[in-house]
C-alpha cells in the first residue's frame, strides 16, 4: 500500500479546485437528481468549462495533457463529495 503519494504543485492546485468546485456546485443537483433520475449535464458543462474534463487527454488532441493522476484526483474529489 502506498503510504504518502508526492503530488506537484499543479496536481495539489487541480486537486484543491476540484474539491472547491465540487462542494460549491454539487449540492446544488443532488437531491432533485436523485428525485428525478436524471444527469446533471448543466453540472458537466461547468466543469468542463473550468477545465475538469479533458485532462488526461493530450494536448494534440485538445486535452489538457495533465495525466491520468491529475483526472483520478479530479474524480475522487468530486466522488467525495457526492
Amino acid at each position: 500500500m502506498l503510504s504518502e503519494l508526492v503530488l506537484s504543485e499543479e496536481q495539489k492546485a487541480v486537486r484543491d479546485a476540484a474539491r472547491e468546485f465540487a462542494e460549491k456546485e454539487f449540492p446544488k443537483y443532488v437531491e432533485e437528481c436523485d428525485r428525478e433520475e436524471k444527469f446533471p449535464f448543466e453540472l458537466l458543462k461547468k466543469a468542463a468549462s473550468l477545465g475538469f474534463v479533458g485532462l488526461h487527454i493530450p494536448e494534440e488532441y485538445g486535452g489538457q495533457g495533465m495525466g491520468l493522476l491529475a483526472y483520478c484526483l479530479v474524480v475522487e474529489e468530486f466522488w467525495r463529495v457526492d
